[in-house]
């Protein structure tokens, strides 16, 4: 049983990492293509007003994919707080940073006190 516990949290793991590489490029490219539009229309001295829809199209884009970058983020918590309750905490999945932490690991910590 442990053995198709591991199994199934490797697959989530398999397609979960891309998943979260393939939105962050999907960022980057929206970036790219809104200083495109920026640039292009200083370059051919058009406008101010030339292309500004279509730029407003994709910011707002832009916006929602930051907003899946973000559920993509809470999933992944999710999914760490899955694997402690499963029985699976002993395992990595790939991680290539430490997972942020997961509400059964978050700590209270006390007031910062600061000396005048």
């Amino acid at each position: 049983m442990l053995n198709q516990r591991h199994a199934a949290a490797q697959a989530v793991a398999d397609e979960l990492f891309p998943a979260e590489r393939h939105v962050d490029e999907a960022i980057v490219h929206h970036a790219k293509l809104a200083i495109a539009v920026v640039e292009g229309r200083r370059a051919a001295k058009l406008p101010l007003t030339a292309g500004q829809e279509a730029l407003g199209y994709v910011a707002q884009a832009n916006v929602r994919l930051c907003e899946a970058r973000e559920l993509l983020t809470q999933a992944h918590r999710a999914f760490r707080d899955t694997q402690i309750e499963i029985g699976l905490q002993a395992f990595g999945y790939g991680d290539e940073q430490p997972c942020p932490p997961s509400s059964a690991e978050l700590k209270v910590v006390g007031p910062v006190v600061r000396a005048a």
